[in-house]
């Protein structure tokens, strides 16, 4: 059964409580709330699908191998952080009773804080940085606007361009 996300439950997720209300409500229409039966896998050791997971109510073990490395519940502080962030991922995760649980697209969620964080910059500092000749592609990184931003990102951000 598919439930719809609320903005408090966006708020209360780390890194995504430090973004903007408006890009908070963009992600809420590309996010919804799914769940899982006991014993099925949110993912496998060695998943290196970038997407971020948050359990938002039951528990999920994880596991290296046979032996349960971890817990995560729903609503704990440690439930605010993504499950296993680090891909590939090193260990596996199961549903130890009913769970509900987010998936994010991780590249969205840093292209999103990248724009919050740069968000700040006018246009027309951007156009007094370049040139009439320039060449945008190059010139564009150069700018106070991108000093703060991953070189990561960047490329993600030119990607999605």
């Amino acid at each position: 059964m598919e439930q719809q996300l609320d903005l408090e439950h966006l708020r209360q997720l780390s890194p995504l409580d430090g973004l903007k209300k408006d890009n908070l409500h963009a992600l809420i229409k590309k996010t919804k709330v799914r769940e899982l039966a006991p014993g099925q896998a949110l993912f496998h050791e060695g998943d290196a699908e970038k997407r971020s997971l948050y359990v938002l109510a039951g528990t999920v073990e994880l596991r290296e191998g046979d032996k349960v490395v971890d817990t995560i519940t729903g609503g704990s502080e440690r439930a605010r952080n993504p499950l296993a962030p680090i891909l590939p991922r090193s260990c596996a995760a199961t549903a130890k009773d009913r769970v509900r649980y987010i998936s994010i697209d991780s590249d969205l969620i840093d292209v999103m804080l990248t724009w919050d964080q740069t968000g700040s910059y006018e246009v027309s500092e951007l156009r007094d940085d370049l040139g009439p000749s320039d060449d945008w592609m190059t010139t564009l990184p150069q700018t106070k606007a991108f000093h703060k931003i991953p070189t990561a990102n960047i490329q993600a951000l030119f990607m999605r361009l």
